[in-house]
């Protein structure tokens, strides 16, 4: 698999606006959505907005489902970094939060990937 560094760049650029504007750090206004409707039903419609992104960006460009895996660890872990040193957190949740968006980014990818035909699947067998 060879990664094309501008999707790549790409892809990193995309999944740190998209996972800062999702939940950004410090700033969370999803806990007014949550006080109205529960924390379940919250988080299950960011989720569903982060695979939504992973859609639309895989749609929109030309970016293969390695480079923007790659973009997205790279994104993860540069955002990562970043609320660690400007927001100091008193315990390791945000590294799981933003992990699953991460990864409901790259199911949104790979979703579109499949649905276009640019993710091999494994076929099933027909017993020829």
């Amino acid at each position: 698999m060879v990664l094309d560094l501008r999707e790549v760049a790409a892809s990193t650029l995309f999944a740190l606006v998209a996972m800062g504007a999702l939940w950004p750090p410090g700033a969370v206004y999803w806990e007014r959505v949550a006080a109205v409707v529960g924390d379940g039903p919250t988080l299950a419609l960011v989720g569903l907005l982060a695979v939504g992104l992973g859609v639309a960006f895989a749609r929109l460009s030309s970016a293969s489902t390695g480079s923007f895996a790659a973009g997205v660890a790279l994104a993860y872990a540069v955002g990562m970094v970043a609320v660690e040193l400007r927001l100091d957190p008193d315990s390791p949740a945000h590294l799981v939060w933003y992990a699953a968006l991460a990864a409901a980014l790259l199911v949104g990818t790979a979703l579109w990937g499949a649905y276009a035909g640019r993710v091999d699947l494994p076929r099933p067998s027909t017993g020829e």
